[in-house]
């Protein structure tokens, strides 16, 4: 062999010897499986892009928002739920022998914490009257699982009874005030009623003086419910929407006569009816003598 060819040979034996000793002292570029790595087992880290990765697994993921309440289910969005309106009086100890009727409008606080407590448990929520107007609206959010807690007449003990116990179990309600009795004995002052509304309540009109409306002449009418709402509204320095019949009676005048004074909607004391009219809602009374088992099944009926 000559020496021209010689060293080129030599030269390449000499590379090639080289290239070995390398590759065979890398280190591996590869990460070993990452079950050292906090649990990703499965994962490597390719040396380069032409290495294929190994098949992921299934890792459970970290909850990101909270859970539901147990039993909610917001509505479909093409489908309003039937909401049962719940109707109080008052919130008090009465001696059912001495005053029967006082007796069935009333329950005990205790009766009242039980029944909001079930409500609690079992997952539902508690919508204002405004917020349902806007749900029958398409305008708001409609739980699937939702009742309406309403007070009527604005007893004094609305705010000192009933108020804490709405508030211990997280809920809202819509007090329906007639405004003519603020201030009197036994029924709430501006102050309180001002304190309900500070406390996230929505305060109702429920008349100027309680009277049959379906008895009155036009203008009546329209004082008694046109009037009330805005005197509450001025005092409380916040639009009054919602209004309440006195007695539960109403008319067709009635009705038109309360759409047209610009509320969103109205309730009646019918036991059970449709909810396809805002201003001729039904509720369910509850009574003094109504057992928890009794209120649960009243309004479980009206719920999925």
């Amino acid at each position: 062999m000559t020496m021209k060819l010689f060293l080129p040979v030599m030269l390449g034996i000499i590379l090639a010897a080289a290239l070995v000793l390398i590759s065979q002292r890398a280190p591996d570029r590869r990460i070993a499986p990452a079950t050292a790595m906090g649990g990703f087992d499965g994962f490597r880290l390719a040396a380069s892009a032409r290495e294929p990765l190994s098949p992921p697994v299934s890792v459970p993921l970290p909850t990101l928002m909270p859970v539901a309440p147990r039993g909610f289910t917001p509505a479909p969005p093409d489908a309003r739920p039937y909401v049962p309106i719940l109707m109080y009086h008052y919130v008090r100890y009465v001696d059912r022998a001495a005053d029967p009727l006082g007796f069935s409008l009333s329950v005990t606080p205790e009766q009242l914490d039980a029944q909001l407590g079930w409500l609690k448990a079992a997952g539902y929520e508690t919508v204002r009257m405004d917020a349902l107007a806007a749900c029958m609206r398409g305008a708001g959010h409609c739980p699937l699982r939702a009742v309406a807690l309403t007070f009527d007449d604005g007893y004094a003990d609305a705010f000192t009874t009933a108020l804490p116990i709405v508030r211990r179990h997280g809920f809202v309600a819509t007090f329906y005030i007639v405004s003519g009795f603020v201030g009197q004995p036994g029924y709430m002052g501006w102050e309180e009623i001002r304190a309900l509304r500070d406390a996230g309540m929505e305060i109702g009109a429920h008349s100027i003086s309680h009277p049959d409306l379906t008895g009155l002449g036009l203008e009546e009418l329209r004082v008694q419910v046109g009037q009330s709402g805005a005197l509450i509204a001025a005092e409380i320095g916040q639009p009054v929407v919602s209004f309440c019949y006195p007695g539960g009676r109403f008319s067709e005048t009635v009705v038109a006569v309360t759409r047209e004074a610009g509320y969103t909607s109205a309730t009646t004391t019918i036991q059970d009816g449709p909810q396809s009219d805002p201003f001729t809602l039904p509720r369910l009374r509850i009574a003094g003598d109504l057992t928890l088992e009794l209120f649960q099944g009243m309004v479980s009926a009206h719920l999925p």
